[in-house]
Parts: C-alpha cells; sequence; structure tokens
C-alpha cells in the first residue's frame, strides 16, 4: 500500500484527500482522511451516483487511515 499522493484540507473533519495505490494493482483517487466525533481517523470513499465507489473492511480501514496520517505528516515536514 503506498499513499501517491496527499493534498491538506481546510475543512472541520477533513484533513486532507489522497490517492492510494495498492499493491501496484489498484489505484483509488480523493480518498479523504477524516476525524469522526470521538477524535479517530476515518478514510471515506469519494461518491459516485450518491453511493461510495469503494469501501474497506475495518482492519484495512485503519491500515489506510494511519498510513494517511502519516504522509500527511511528513507533507507538513516538508514544507
Amino acid at each position: 500500500m503506498n499513499i501517491i499522493a496527499i493534498r491538506p484540507a481546510a475543512g472541520s473533519r477533513t484533513l486532507a484527500y489522497f490517492d492510494l495505490e495498492i499493491d501496484g494493482h489498484l489505484r483509488i483517487f480523493n480518498l479523504a482522511l477524516r476525524t469522526n466525533r470521538l477524535g479517530q481517523l476515518r478514510t471515506v470513499a469519494p461518491q459516485a451516483c450518491g453511493k461510495h465507489a469503494v469501501t474497506f473492511l475495518p482492519a484495512f480501514a485503519e491500515q489506510i487511515s494511519q498510513a494517511a496520517a502519516a504522509a500527511l505528516g511528513a507533507a507538513a515536514n516538508v514544507s
């Protein structure tokens, strides 16, 4: 899994938008890294026709969120 791009966001709960590559076979664009009401990180897929285009099992979603948070922190340190 690789975060191929991350873009910080200026939103109330949305921290960033990012693009994800999984095992070199699948790329998903414009995922949102958000915090929920408890302050936990959550990855949210973009919508197509009013529904989420992709869903993830909870354990994998947690891995994605942690990878995106790390990439966001690294991007902040570069700026």
